[in-house]
């Protein structure tokens, strides 16, 4: 009978420190039997709890199984708790790896924000996050301090102390009961002087929960005020400069004082007074007081009411000049003019401008006899619809439409339905979807007939050339745009959900589609009119990892490439005016395109200024790490053409204030906004030897159910800012002491 040769017998004594810890791993090529376990209490008056776990790893998978052998037995003053009194079969295979670990529970644990390490002298100088309560010679555990090493010579880890062993409170810096600091002689001396560097506890990311990071605005947005700006909140009318484009021939027919038609080279518009002036390549030979009339829809113009964007015909079914014989005034040369109606300006501040993120609609309430009358309606496209793919015509059949050159008109969503021989027309495809160029967008006619019109769209291109046939429409999934509306830059003030409604916002910003464009009028009533602003839809995105670097706060997120968020912008500044009674900070910024709400963040000691305290002998440096606002994101508050002003806390010294100059670039401007999900992401962190798993953002984390902006990009990744954690090791009063015995058997 042979007997398996016994390796050697294992004792384990260690401090029980904070938290949880690895007691022991079972060796390559051994197995082990745990032949006795116990805690004793060595505190005073104290009553702490321990659990005692026996981990099963399996190695193909990394899945990890607790067995607790013993869970809370509290620990008696001057006395033990044995946790094993038997054996206890441990094993390292191909499949299977054994741990022990031990958790203590006790009072007096603190967490740890700094460590100053002599290797001179082997003393430690610790911080803590809270007063400590420590006293001289009281015996301390200390666990997961994290260092960086100058040489890695002879070092096998950056955490420590590993393994666990007591300490001695050495003296107090400051107040005993108040101190947050204290010494220790943890090292040696004289063998290797090797620097230390302490770093906040490392974190390692393991998952992240599907639809962890969250970008779009489909929130509650609780509209605050509508501001009267230079052009008005709420702009009607059409007083806007107009470009000529085109006349179609013979488009002017003379009804008095001679015969014929007329072509015009050229046209000027007046929309104050509603003049119109016409120019031909030679004179027309007619005076004043004759008439003409305009062909419907065939003057074309541009418009400043949309930038320019598109082309309007005129005049349009309905307009005061359309089918009217119109008397010539200004008669000279190869010009006259004509009045076909002036198209006024009137300004409103509404009180009130309820937006639906979910459907982009935006009711605003203004005073009654706003005098827009001509509502939004819709059609439906009927059988005889086409779709040419190469060209991208789009001819839809609706019977007696009513419109005319020059309309607009918008699809909703998967309004339009098609089958396709691409996939041998198995299949029904909607459009527009929300990924086509013609989503949520105004489009104009280009021919019509009494029951057909034709819009231009986006070809499908080599990929997408073949042939369509149209099967249903929505119903009245076509809107036909009446008359306008333009928002005043930044005049809509509104809070958001996104952030539990902290901070407000501007609208329209310079980067949304309705920004300096017209916008049609959908449905009215006496006292409001509702229009189509445009969809704040929620996207969701998975990353598939995740960076926190506690030092700088900054979490940096792997994502899909084409992820499509704006990330932050960096601005300089010719000058900053700072009123210490208030906090008020304004700073210039020649040209920016800044809005209320935006964010921005000021670099270290950027801003240099002088002040009367001292009469302006010496220059000082902000914002510096003592300041209330360092590495915080700002509100701006105010804007105007060249200037914004952020709030960053009032001064004690209350004299003037001078700016003398500015870093480069010092200005961070907070790029778009995403809400990480509520406990989201999983990390494990070195103060626990990365041995149990967290969630996060906690309801204690400052972006817990709140938005955050992004800063920096990649291709593939976004960073923002989370905030910094010091932390970096825990410390407790030594209050338990392990002890075990171990077999430890070749299997070799």
């Amino acid at each position: 009978m042979a007997i398996a040769p016994v390796n050697k017998f294992l004792s384990v004594a260690v401090p029980v420190t904070p938290g949880e810890q690895k007691l022991y791993e079972v060796p390559t090529g051994t197995s082990a039997i745990l032949l006795y376990a116990q805690v004793s209490n060595v505190g005073i008056n104290t009553y702490p709890t321990v659990t005692f776990i026996h981990r099963r790893e399996a190695r193909s998978t990394g899945i990890k199984r607790d067995i607790r052998i013993i869970k809370d037995i509290e620990v008696p003053p001057n006395d033990a708790a044995v946790l094993v009194d038997g054996r206890l079969v441990l094993e390292k295979t191909a499949t299977t790896l054994d741990r022990l670990y031990i958790k203590g529970t006790q009072l007096g644990i603190g967490t740890i924000t700094d460590v100053e390490y002599s290797p001179y002298s082997g003393i430690a100088t610790v911080t803590t996050m809270n007063p400590h309560g420590f006293s001289v010679n009281d015996q301390i555990a200390m666990v997961g301090i994290a260092f960086t090493c100058s040489s890695n010579a002879g070092i096998t880890t950056t955490i420590f102390p590993d393994p666990p062993q007591s300490s001695t409170v050495d003296t107090i810096v400051d107040v005993v009961g108040t101190s947050r600091t204290f010494t220790s002689v943890i090292g040696g001396t004289g063998a290797q002087f090797v620097d230390h560097f302490y770093n906040a506890s490392p974190h390692n990311f393991v998952k992240a929960v599907n639809n962890s990071t969250i970008s779009g605005g489909d929130y509650t947005h609780t509209f605050k005020s509508g501001l009267s700006t230079s052009v008005g909140a709420v702009v009607m009318g059409g007083d806007y400069t107009h470009k000529f484009v085109s006349a179609a021939p013979s488009c002017i027919q003379i009804q008095s004082g001679g015969s014929g038609t007329l072509t015009p080279v050229y046209a000027d518009y007046t929309a104050s007074n509603g003049n119109l002036v016409l120019k031909f390549a030679s004179n027309p030979g007619l005076a004043n007081g004759s008439t003409v009339s305009i062909a419907t829809t065939s003057i074309v113009m541009q418009c400043e009411m949309d930038n320019f964007a598109t082309n309007h015909s005129y005049p349009r079914v309905g307009d005061p000049a359309q089918g009217q014989n119109l008397t010539i005034s200004g008669a000279a040369g190869t010009a006259f003019t004509v009045n076909v109606g002036a198209s006024a300006t009137t300004a409103h501040t509404p009180s009130a401008a309820a937006y639906t993120p979910s459907t982009g609609e935006l009711v605003l309430t203004i005073p009654a006899g706003y005098n827009l009358n001509k509502s939004q309606t819709t059609l439906t496209a009927a059988s005889g619809t086409t779709y040419d793919a190469k060209t991208g015509i789009l001819t839809v059949t609706a019977a007696n439409h009513g419109l005319a050159l020059g309309r607009r008109i918008r699809f909703d969503d998967e309004s339009l339905s098609f089958q396709c021989t691409k996939d041998g027309g198995v299949g029904i495809h909607k459009y527009p979807r929300a990924t086509d160029p013609e989503s949520k967008k105004w489009v104009t006619i280009t021919d019509y007939t009494n029951n057909t019109f034709t819009v231009g769209i986006t070809s499908a291109g080599a990929s997408g050339d073949y042939p369509h046939t149209f099967v249903t429409g929505v119903s009245q999934g076509i809107k036909v745009a009446a008359d306008s509306i333009r928002i005043g830059d930044n005049s809509l003030i509104y809070t958001c959900a996104m952030d539990n409604n902290g901070t407000s916002h501007s609208y329209p910003r310079s980067t949304d589609p309705y920004y300096r464009n017209a916008i049609s009028i959908g449905a009215t009533t006496t006292t409001t009119i509702t229009a189509f602003v445009g969809k704040s839809p929620i996207k969701y995105f998975n990353p598939s990892n995740a960076f926190y670097d506690p030092t700088t706060g900054d979490l940096k997120l792997t994502i899909d490439a084409g992820y499509n968020l704006r990330g932050q912008t960096l601005h300089s500044i010719t000058g900053a005016s700072y009123t210490p009674t208030t906090g008020q900070l304004d700073l210039t910024i020649t040209g920016h395109s800044f809005v209320v709400g935006d964010k921005i963040r000021i670099q270290e000691r950027s801003l240099t200024f002088t002040c009367d305290k001292d009469l302006r002998r010496t220059s000082h440096t902000y914002p510096r790490q003592t300041d209330p606002w360092y590495n915080k994101w700002l509100v701006v508050t105010v804007i105007n053409v060249n200037t914004i002003r952020v709030n960053v806390g009032q001064s004690s010294n209350t004299s003037t204030h001078y700016f003398q100059s500015a870093l480069a670039n010092c200005i961070k401007k907070q790029g778009e906004s995403i809400k990480l999900a509520n406990s989201g992401f999983t990390f494990t962190c070195a103060m626990d030897g990365n041995s149990t798993e967290h969630a996060y953002p906690r309801s204690t984390d400052p972006y817990y159910n709140t938005s955050v902006g992004i800063g920096t990009t990649t291709t593939d990744s976004i960073t923002v800012h989370v905030g910094k954690s010091p932390s970096g090791g825990m410390v407790g009063p030594l209050q338990m002491e392990f002890i075990a015995s171990v077999l430890e058997n070749s299997t070799g």
